[in-house]
């Protein structure tokens, strides 16, 4: 294939991780060195030699990513911001235990703990803790306390 063809694929490319590709192939094909195209695109040169010899041997298809094992999201992308919604709601935060029964209830999804610790992290939530009352304090209020104590989750600003 020609760089005019390529030129052509790439118009009517829409990945732009394709694009991108389609791009090293073209200037491996002016002659650029791997070197030279890797220095362009912020990439080690064997990068773009493993994209090159893929598209020598599959073509234009070898640009594309593949599909990859492992399990698959029990969440969508639109459920996750139905979710990040709902919690953005509550002014007052959340314990981890409420978002999985939130989860839960209105999703049908169950996920442990530490997985609903990362989900949080990654939506954007931190952690708060309550401050420890002082050792000598009233024990049934310091009983009380430690009933209430577990992870908080407030939006972070």
């Amino acid at each position: 294939m020609e760089t005019s063809s390529l030129q052509k694929v790439y118009k009517e490319e829409k990945d732009p991780d394709v694009k991108e590709r389609i791009l090293i192939v073209i200037d491996l094909k002016r002659g650029k060195s791997s070197y030279e195209v890797g220095g362009r695109f912020d990439c080690p040169h064997s990068k773009v030699l493993y994209w090159k010899y893929r598209f020598e041997k599959y073509g234009i298809e070898g640009l594309r990513t593949r599909p990859r094992s492992g399990r698959p999201k029990k969440l969508s992308g639109k459920i996750e911001n139905q979710i990040k919604k709902k919690l953005d709601e509550n002014p007052h935060g959340w314990k981890t235990k409420s978002v999985m029964e939130l989860l839960y209830k209105d999703f049908g999804v169950s996920y442990g703990e530490r997985h609903i610790r990362r989900l949080m992290h990654k939506w954007g939530f931190e952690r708060i803790t309550p401050r420890p009352r002082h050792i000598l304090a009233d024990e049934k209020e310091r009983t009380e306390f430690l009933k209430k104590r577990g992870f908080y989750w407030k939006k972070r600003l």
